[in-house]
């Protein structure tokens, strides 16, 4: 029995001496690594980023301008043709040679009836503003993706956070249990089981930590940077505000980018009708020159005119099948209205309910937790409860936090998910300079205050 006391004696203390060294070495390293600093980023930082090198933007540019192209050959007046055309020579007989050859130089052209050329150039010009609008929506779609990522390493941040406070107790955990074994206050098995939770929350850190460094560069990706140039993001997890109503979100919607694409796709189709009906009316095609007939050694004008019949009448099917997609296209827009009220309602039920987690978690929950994880403690060691007893407890204290991060996550994301349906950001702002670092005031520490 003295020898296994002295074991275990020697092991608490070479483990004493190994943590005197990591925590002696920490504030070297801590300085090396203060030296080489990276600066973190902020949320507003991220998205001037994304707007300048997202690929998925810059191609609407490129749309445009090819828009462009299509408008000014919409503009163009039918073209002037010019034709020459040689009759009667090497023939036979009295034609034969060139002595009864007649020459012909003639201009033709087309005179457009029906408003043709407005009307191509209206169907071009509702051509960019659709483009325009789907341009909006892309860029309400990348930004809620920019802070959803955002967020997501924001509350990984905060969930390392938590894991390294729990890995803080879990080692003076450790270090109580040794000692209440060493004294035979407490079965051997409880510091193996100590050792095992503590390993496990070295775990924790660990993968948290590489999950971390993943959504970093997840969000560096969203502007081409494979490398990221920052380690951490700047802002306030739990700086939420309320929610606006329903009613308030569905009024918004209406001047919003979803809806108003299908505006624009309408006026385009009113402008492909007006293009199928100025088709009903028959354009005029002219013809006038000049003939020298060499028989007669003589000079005569030519004149011509021509125009298709019953051209409505043949255009007739063009014109009805593009008023019926014009009718479609109305009822896709009314679909389209219903689905985002319900897209809105969903959004909004799953902010409210992460907010009221969070609200509960921050004032009923944890700090009773925290109290009760304190009195459990102290019980412990004074050997009226159990070691399990002391885990439950700040296992239950752990996952309180890592309820609290996750709703917070989800109160922001989904406040993302509304701003980009409505085209209105919300009255918090996610990530504020102000606050450069993440406030977990409203958290209770896991580490234990000295007593």
């Amino acid at each position: 029995m003295t020898f296994f006391s002295l074991k275990r004696s020697m092991r608490v203390c070479a483990m004493g001496v190994y943590s005197m060294v990591i925590f002696a070495y920490l504030p070297v390293q801590a300085q090396v690594q203060n030296s080489n600093e990276i600066k973190p980023i902020t949320l507003e930082s991220a998205i001037k980023r994304t707007l300048a090198n997202a690929p998925y933007l810059h191609e609407f540019t490129f749309k445009q301008q090819a828009l462009e192209g299509e408008l000014k050959t919409a503009a163009l007046k039918p073209e002037l043709n010019a034709s020459i055309e040689l009759e009667n020579f090497l023939g036979t007989g009295a034609v034969s040679g060139i002595k009864d050859t007649e020459l012909t130089l003639t201009l033709s052209s087309v005179i457009e009836f029906g408003d043709k050329i407005e009307a191509r150039t209206d169907f071009a010009s509702a051509k960019s503003r659709v483009i325009e609008a789907q341009k909006q929506i892309r860029t309400l779609d990348i930004l809620a993706d920019v802070t959803r990522r955002y967020i997501g390493v924001l509350a990984q941040q905060a969930m390392i956070k938590a894991y390294e406070d729990a890995q803080t107790l879990a080692m003076y955990t450790y270090q109580s249990v040794a000692k209440r074994v060493d004294a035979g206050a407490s079965p051997a098995f409880e510091q193996q089981r100590a050792e095992a939770s503590l390993a496990r929350a070295r775990l924790d850190v660990v993968t948290a930590k590489q999950t971390h460094s993943a959504m970093i560069k997840s969000l560096a990706i969203m502007w081409g940077e494979q490398a990221p140039s920052f380690n951490r993001v700047e802002g306030d997890l739990f700086a939420l505000s309320p929610s606006p109503s329903l009613t308030v979100l569905f009024e918004q919607i209406s001047n919003s980018p979803n809806i108003d694409v299908y505006a624009q796709e309408y006026r385009l189709q009113e402008a492909q009708v007006r293009l199928a009906q100025s088709t009903n009316q028959a354009d005029l095609s002219w013809s006038a020159g000049i003939r020298r007939i060499n028989g007669i050694d003589e000079t005569a004008f030519v004149a011509g005119v021509s125009m298709p019949l019953f051209a409505s009448e043949r255009n007739l099917g063009e014109y009805e099948q593009q008023k019926a997609v014009l009718g479609q296209l109305e009822q896709q827009r009314q679909g389209a209205v219903l689905g985002l009220y319900h897209q809105l309602n969903t959004a909004l039920m799953a902010r409210n309910n992460a907010l009221l987690n969070v609200q509960t978690l921050q004032s009923a929950i944890i700090p009773p937790l925290a109290q009760a994880l304190s009195l459990v403690e102290q019980a412990y060691l004074n050997g009226r409860f159990s070691y399990l007893e002391w885990v439950t407890t700040r296992q239950e204290l752990l996952d309180a936090k890592q309820a609290l991060i996750h709703s917070a996550r989800q109160a922001h994301q989904r406040a993302a998910d509304i701003e980009s349906l409505t085209a209105t950001p919300l009255s918090s702002t996610t990530a504020s300079p102000a606050r450069s670092s993440l406030q977990t005031s409203s958290v209770p520490n896991f580490q234990r205050v000295s007593k």
